[in-house]
């Protein structure tokens, strides 16, 4: 194309030029996660979290190990349902879930907050970045589902 200026965020020309960017992320080097597993909706108040945690208790139920990673970070509630109010922990290079009594594995951003009930008034790119680190910085130990 004579009209290129190889900036393929504002072009949506398929040309040879354009370069696909991946989504994808690899999880904490030091994290081991067979599958995963999503319950989402773009409305809230439809019962994603009770089904995640359903689902979760179900499948440590089962014999496998199951984790949670709380995407709802303007109104988590995964650790106030299995009873967690302990904060996470971490170090320069991870962050170290939570587990429930019976071993699920869990991350939440009232989990961080030096105040579990403080409300977080974050927008879309904010949001991502921390969904995104719950995946890469967080070290998942050995989960199934």
């Amino acid at each position: 194309m004579e009209e290129c200026n190889h900036d393929c965020s504002n072009c949506s020309a398929n040309c040879e030029s354009r370069d696909p960017k991946s989504f994808i992320e690899q999880p904490h080097p030091l994290s081991k996660v067979k599958k995963v597993i999503a319950v989402l909706s773009g409305k809230g108040g439809v019962g994603k979290s009770l089904v995640t945690s359903l689902l979760a208790v179900n499948t440590q139920r089962a014999g496998y190990r199951a984790a949670i990673l709380d995407a709802d970070v303007t109104g988590p509630s995964i650790p106030q349902a299995f009873g967690i109010h302990d904060k996470a922990t971490g170090t320069e290079d991870a962050l170290f879930s939570m587990e429930s009594k019976t071993g699920i594995q869990m991350m939440s951003i009232n989990l961080l907050l030096p105040d579990e009930t403080s409300p977080v008034v974050w927008r879309g790119p904010v949001i991502a970045g921390a969904v995104k680190q719950f995946w890469t910085d967080v070290v998942w130990k050995d989960v199934d589902a």
